[in-house]
Formats: structure tokens, C-alpha cells, sequence
């Protein structure tokens, strides 16, 4: 088991070196990429549609609003787009490498990790460029961060483990997460589903994660007990249920893939 973690992170390495390569900038495509979105949501949300909130005394709340909970979106969806059809993606190494198949799809999660933990550290320099405070309240990004990773692996080997059997769902995965992205309050205030959807909130696993961190960046507000809670129960549950069903299908998709 330690050696295929360790593998993993050798896979999550050659990954990250050769996602750039070629390009004349290289690696620093990873610092640049999230330092336009920032950019990019900074300026057109605050300044050009003049979106300010009454929320924070900050001409720039509504973009301390977004960025946190789009970047961590961000990289939720692509883990679970990635993990979805990896088991294509890496056949001709499954089927030539006698190690365990998961030691490819835990490698995803952590490249995107790692990006992720980038682009949090850039979006923190972009507080300290607005005068936003910059609390100890921030070291929850470290748990969260790790719970979502956990909970996006479990999620994404589930989704993963069906497609070779329905190869539809390689196009209905996307479709669903972007369904999914509209539903919770990223773009938008979750004030405006609280009176009328209040259930869109309540059932939605990824609105405790992105609230969470707008109340780390809008208010230095840690998550209550019962966020963390749900947060935990939703982690283990989904990788405890991907590890049940990846022991009972693996065999299985190793013949069809």
C-alpha cells in the first residue's frame, strides 16, 4: 500500500512536469492560469459591472465572494472529469504495469491538489492587494482543502467504475457537473435560494465546501462543527463506498477496457 501511495505520487510528479511541456512558457502556466482568473473576475465583477456588496466594507467583495469557491469548483470539476474517464486514458498502462489501478487515479488527485494549493496561495495575495484581513482562521484551508480532494477521489473512482459499462456517461458526467455548478451558489449569493430552494442548499454536497471558504475570505469565519461534520461524513462515506466498488469490479474492467 505505501509503495503504491508513494508510485502515485511519482505519477502526480511526471504529471505536473509534462502537463506544459513544449509551451514557451512551461511551468509557469500553473502561477499564470489562476492569476487571470483572478484577474479576470477581479476586474469584470468589480470594477466593470460595478458589483459591489454590502457584505464586507471591500469595493472588491464581490470578487473575495467568487474567487475562493470558483477556484475550488474549479478543481473539483476537473478531478472528477480526469478520474471519469481514466480508466481509458490509462489502459495501455493498465493493462502493461502489473500495479493497482487506483495508484492512477489517486495520482490525478493529487496533481490537481497541488494546483489547487497554488492557486489558494495566489488568491490569498490578491487579499492582501485589496486590504482584506489575512487571519490564523486561514489555516482551515488545509483540512478543507484535503476533505474535498478525499471527497472528489471517492466520488470521481464511483463514476469512474460505471463508465466502461456505460460508455454514455464519458459525455452525461460534464453534463451533470455543470448542472451541478449552476445549482450552487457560486456565482450567485446563497441568499438567493435560502427562502425559496432552501433544499438546494441542504442537499448539495458541494455547497458546504464553497461556503466554507467564502466565510474563511469574506469574513475569516471558521466552519461550525456541524459543517466540518457533514463535510467528514460526505469524504469517507463516498471513498469507503469507491473502495467497496472498486474491489468488486476492478477485475471485471480490466477485461473490457
Amino acid at each position: 500500500m505505501r509503495e503504491n501511495i508513494l508510485l502515485a505520487f511519482s505519477f502526480a510528479k511526471r504529471d505536473f512536469r509534462e502537463k506544459y511541456v513544449g509551451t514557451s512558457l512551461g511551468q509557469f502556466w500553473y502561477i499564470l492560469s489562476p492569476l487571470i482568473m483572478i484577474f479576470i473576475y477581479t476586474v469584470v465583477f468589480s470594477d466593470f459591472m460595478k458589483m459591489k456588496l454590502s457584505i464586507v466594507d471591500n469595493s472588491y467583495a464581490y470578487s473575495i465572494h467568487l474567487v475562493p469557491a470558483l477556484l475550488a469548483w474549479t478543481t473539483f470539476s476537473t478531478t472528477l472529469i480526469r478520474l471519469n474517464s481514466s480508466f481509458f486514458e490509462k489502459a495501455h498502462l493498465i493493462k502493461k504495469i502489473n500495479i493497482p489501478s487506483y495508484t492512477f487515479q489517486l495520482s490525478i488527485v493529487l496533481t490537481e491538489l497541488f494546483l489547487f494549493i497554488i492557486s489558494m496561495v495566489l488568491a490569498i495575495g490578491f487579499l492582501i492587494l485589496v486590504h482584506q484581513p489575512v487571519t490564523t482562521t486561514f489555516l482551515w484551508l488545509i483540512p478543507l482543502m484535503l476533505l474535498q480532494s478525499i471527497f472528489a477521489l471517492g466520488l470521481g473512482v464511483i463514476f469512474s467504475l460505471f463508465t466502461p459499462f456505460f460508455k454514455d456517461l464519458k459525455e452525461i458526467i460534464p453534463i451533470i457537473i455543470q448542472l451541478w455548478f449552476w445549482m450552487t451558489p457560486i456565482i450567485y449569493l446563497k441568499e438567493m435560494l435560502e427562502k425559496k430552494y432552501p433544499f438546494l442548499l441542504t442537499y448539495n454536497p458541494f455547497f458546504y465546501f464553497s461556503n466554507a471558504y467564502q466565510n474563511i475570505f469574506l469574513y475569516s469565519k471558521a466552519p461550525s462543527p456541524k459543517e466540518i461534520t457533514v463535510m467528514v461524513i460526505l469524504s469517507t462515506t463516498s471513498l469507503a463506498l469507491a473502495g467497496y466498488l472498486y474491489k468488486k469490479m476492478i477485475g471485471t474492467i480490466k477485461d473490457i477496457i
